[in-house]
């Protein structure tokens, strides 16, 4: 029963829902209150199993802790790491100042998936041309917009017909669907085929959060991989991790994330006309690992718009171009894609992007404001429920094992 008000707590909307579905589907009459405080002394429990681990496998020398955790145990053709911050809104503790607006409620959450693959190495790139997806500029603009990019103004594409896609293409208006649904994802030639996935969800810093992704790593035999991959965005905060964690795993910037800034400078300061012959070479430029060849016409482009204000906007095409030379300079060591896609590795973080917004949708809502025991808490078992390695199935069988005999909840009322 116990397990039943738990997954309820976890997988539902919210506590409220989780007390519906319990009556409706399991023939339980358990208020949302009790729902609420089952779930977080069952997060806590794992939180604490999590803790322990942690500072158990920080004890261990550098060399073990680098090294194959159970040699019993097979080490996975392809290890991948990846990590990135979702939002979730907390509430203002007691003492604390009163807030001026909803927005200073919003923090960011840490996630971080690990998955192992089958893959297959070439002896030439399986998928030199860029997708055909990626060349739909309305959808393109659509998905660079939803990652938070701004683009100049008053850009506006027209609708490009659907057409059926073979090999590396997808159909022309799935772009934003195309980065989340494995189905079509595997019909692109040398794209690796994905095995088990477990996922981390904290609200710790980075510093803290780091540790944690590297005992789950090793715990999975990561470190006896024979291909290791990190898998991350542009920002510091996951590269911080990679040097201080994961320094032997190959690190890939999101191709996604790539085009982005691509698209936005591709843009800036000139006709649509003109932008798309410019980005279409310079996306394909990206795609093939060439970044190098497209340095000299970002930085020729940023000195003909002349130096961003400090105050200009975001979409000011000066500054577009100068975050994209900027950005293409600091990670162009990781966006070698066609020599990835030799060796049968990932190069998108669809896979920590999907599983945020399976997250998102248990902590973030208009109206849910988290303490921080209650948010590490939903987070930690949310976590653990999108995980393949039976990590709450472990520990049910644990706990009733520990547990001595007789109920562990009362029925209400």
């Amino acid at each position: 029963m116990l397990q039943k008000i738990v997954h309820a707590g976890v997988t539902s909307m919210s506590y409220e829902d989780a007390a519906r579905q319990l009556t409706a589907l399991a023939d339980l009459t358990v208020d949302p209150k009790p729902v609420e405080r089952l779930t977080k002394r069952i997060g806590q429990e794992r939180l604490d199993q999590r803790n322990a681990a942690v500072a158990t496998h920080q004890q261990l020398s550098l060399m073990d802790k680098d090294a194959v955790a159970d040699p019993e145990r097979p080490c996975p053709a392809v290890a991948m790491v990846s990590v990135d911050g979702g939002r979730i809104q907390m509430r203002r503790e007691p003492g604390a100042k009163p807030q001026a607006d909803r927005a200073s409620h919003w923090r960011e959450s840490k996630v971080g998936t690990l998955e192992t693959y089958h893959h297959q190495v070439y002896a030439d790139d399986p998928d030199p041309d860029v997708p055909r997806c990626f060349l739909d500029l309305k959808r393109t603009a659509e998905v660079v917009r939803g990652l938070g990019h701004a683009l100049p103004v008053g850009l506006v594409f027209e609708e490009q017909p659907k057409v059926e896609a073979s090999g590396s293409e997808v159909k022309a208006g799935q772009l934003g669907e195309a980065s989340s649904t494995a189905d079509r994802r595997a019909a692109r030639p040398g794209r690796p085929e994905r095995l088990v996935r477990s996922v981390l969800a904290s609200r710790a810093c980075s510093e803290d959060f780091g540790p944690m992704v590297h005992q789950a790593a090793w715990e999975r035999n990561f470190f006896g991989a024979k291909r290791q991959v990190f898998l991350g965005d542009g920002l510091p905060a996951n590269w911080t991790i990679h040097r201080r964690h994961f320094s032997m795993f190959t690190p890939i910037l999101d191709f996604v994330h790539a085009l982005s800034y691509v698209f936005a400078a591709a843009f800036a300061g000139c006709s649509v006309a003109e932008g798309t012959a410019v980005y279409r070479r310079w996306i394909q430029a990206v795609w093939s690992g060439q970044t190098a060849a497209i340095l000299p016409e970002l930085e020729a482009r940023s000195t003909e718009l002349g130096v961003a204000p400090s105050d200009c906007a975001e979409s000011d095409p000066r500054r577009l171009v100068s975050d994209a030379l900027r950005y293409v300079r600091n990670n162009q060591d990781r966006m070698r894609y066609d020599e990835y896609r030799r060796d049968g590795l990932p190069i998108m973080t669809s896979a920590v992007e999907s599983v945020i917004k399976r997250i998102n949708q248990r902590v973030k809502g208009s109206e849910k404001f988290w303490s921080e025991p209650g948010a590490e808490a939903i987070l930690q078992l949310r976590a653990d429920y999108l995980s393949e390695t039976q990590t709450m199935e472990v520990f049910w069988s644990a706990r009733e094992a520990e547990t001595p005999s007789g109920r562990t909840y009362r029925r209400a009322g």
